[in-house]
């Protein structure tokens, strides 16, 4: 038997973590922490030191996006579980199972001046699928019985998002466990799919073989093939309009998926087109604010919602119906009972989107020096099978204007859509998958977050590119912030930092371009260096967000 910690509590939750298959722990180091450490290395946890708690929390999140299997991290007492809250509304929003464990001290200290104490319970609020706050060192067996249990009670609300488990330690904290070998009792719960009974299914296949302009829009998910083989069956055979983002992972089903690049370059006609009679929505978070306004602008029409949870989200003020149950289950079933028909409508709108996937080639021919081009340039050097991660908030906005390679996959923090963590979510992924993983950042979310470098086991499979335009380029393209005074102050947050500063400090291989003459064959070579490396691409702070007007403008005016 391996040794571990003389406290019952961190011996327990780590062998139920390891049941219920969270095998990745990031530490953020402390002290009150140090037996659950001690017990996790003794069960064989792949761990991970972080020392900061916001950077650690992202990064667990990061791993747990690779085969949606959990993710652990785990802090010490006081504010530093505080530090955890913007991952776990991150993971909570795009449902990654992130195991949260706040170290504690006893409750009879809370509020008594005891050093690095705040009241820990409940500290998530809703953002919390499940929460266990354990009695602390259990003297007899009931007690043992009850933190076995409600740890597992949190555990098993893992497949929906995150779960935070607060632990209280008393000291001595790092004495080992000479008792006899223990097991541990695991409650486990089958998954389990909702399907609909028969009488509301042929309903529904009945409303959707009457529409005459069925529209499929999805959100941010990662690439699930059973919904892409069942979606494909249903398109050859009852087509339908498919509205698609860089973060659906859907390319390989033709459809719309560069939907800002024709929804606001539509004329008045053209915007009548699209308008659905039917619109069937599913995944998380919708990137563009031009669709949903669109769709909230639209005429009446029926709008059904795929969701997990009891959330209604109403998000284009149309819904309808909210279907509790697997989507590629239900686009099977669709696919099995509709009657085979043409639908001219859908091939009218995929005219557009052709026409406009050619004056966007057109339009690039000749574009001037800017982050459109950097991007139009990146895209085209991706190794093969990347995982590419996307930072907010201009980043994700430009990679949607782009038709997209169907072996890469991308990701982007769009749960709550913030800047912090990008870095730390794409570090986390890259530890787990061999693939190569790629960051396009800005320069405010790449500083932001250059705290998720000071990590003990960073990966050689990641490629971070910041596309530094001295500023949060963002509000100069949206409209509004430039109307405040001190707007590069307070809203562009203009900057000269030397970003080469934070590849010095880590020890990171960096390189840099600043010419347009330099831009492909800097990329290529950045690409072809060996293990983690950084590229700051410099571009124009006031002549990006003209190119990119232009660009939507061009494309408009043919």
């Amino acid at each position: 038997m391996s040794k571990t910690s003389s406290l019952y509590n961190a011996r327990l939750l780590a062998h139920v973590l390891k049941a219920h298959e969270c095998e990745n722990l990031v530490v953020a180091p402390g002290s009150r922490n140090a037996p659950l450490i001690y017990a996790c290395m003794a069960e064989g946890f792949e761990t991970y030191s972080i020392p900061d708690e916001r950077a650690a929390a992202f990064t667990a999140l990061g791993m747990a996006l690779e085969k949606g299997k959990p993710a652990a991290v785990i802090c010490t007492s006081g504010s530093a579980a505080a530090n955890f809250l913007p991952a776990v509304t991150e993971a909570y929003y795009q449902k990654v199972p992130l195991v949260v464990i706040t170290a504690d001290r006893p409750q009879e200290w809370i509020g008594q001046g005891a050093g690095q104490t705040i009241m820990q319970e409940g500290i998530y609020g809703k953002h919390i699928l499940g929460e266990a706050n354990l009695i602390r060192e259990p003297q007899d067996d009931l007690a043992r019985q009850y933190n076995l249990r409600i740890s597992q009670e949190a555990l098993l609300n893992l497949h929906k998002g995150p779960v935070h488990i607060n632990v209280p330690f008393d000291e001595p904290l790092y004495d080992e466990y000479e008792g006899p070998e223990e097991q541990f009792r695991i409650i486990r719960r089958p998954a389990t799919e909702r399907h609909l009974n028969e009488a509301d299914l042929s309903e529904l296949v009945q409303s959707f073989e009457q529409a005459e302009r069925p529209m499929i829009l999805v959100g941010q998910m990662s690439p699930d093939p059973a919904l892409e083989q069942a979606l494909a069956l249903l398109l050859k055979k009852r087509p339908f309009l498919l509205l698609s983002e860089t973060l659906s992972n859907l390319n390989h089903i033709p459809g719309v998926h560069s939907i800002d690049r024709m929804v606001n370059t539509l004329g008045e006609e053209e915007a009548a087109l699209l308008q659905p009679d039917l619109l069937i929505s599913l995944g998380g978070e919708i990137v563009s604010k031009m669709v949903k306004a669109y769709l909230r602008k639209s005429g009446d029409f029926p709008h059904w919602h795929f969701t997990e949870d009891e959330i209604f989200k109403d998000t284009f003020h149309k819904l309808t119906l909210n279907l509790d149950c697997k989507a590629s289950w239900f686009f099977q079933q669709l696919s099995e009972r509709v009657q085979a028909k043409a639908n001219p409508w859908v091939q009218k709108v995929w005219e557009l989107e052709e026409s406009r996937a050619q004056w966007h080639k057109d339009y690039l021919k000749n574009c001037e020096y800017s982050d459109l081009k950097v991007y139009a340039e990146l895209l085209k050097h991706l190794p093969q099978s990347t995982v590419l991660h996307s930072a907010n908030s201009a980043g994700i906005r430009y990679a949607q204007l782009f038709d997209h390679r169907d072996d890469v996959r991308h990701y982007a923090n769009r749960g709550t859509s913030g800047i912090d963590g990008s870095t730390s979510t794409a570090i986390g992924h890259a530890l787990n998958t061999e693939d190569p993983v790629v960051l396009v950042s800005g320069d405010v979310a790449f500083q932001y977050d250059n705290a998720a470098f000071w990590n003990d086991r960073l990966p050689q499979n990641l490629k971070v590119i910041v596309i530094n335009n001295q500023g949060g380029n963002i509000f100069r393209i949206i409209k509004g912030p430039d109307k405040i005074e001190d707007f590069e102050r307070f809203q562009e947050t203009q900057h000269q930092l030397n970003l080469s500063a934070v590849a010095k400090m880590y020890g990171i291989a960096y390189q840099e371009i600043a010419r347009e003459e330099d831009l492909s064959t800097g990329i290529e070579a950045f690409f072809a260096l060996e293990g983690l490396a950084i590229l700051e691409i410099k571009t124009p702070r006031l002549e990006s967000p003209d190119v990119l007007k232009n660009y939507f403008q061009f494309l408009k005016s043919h």
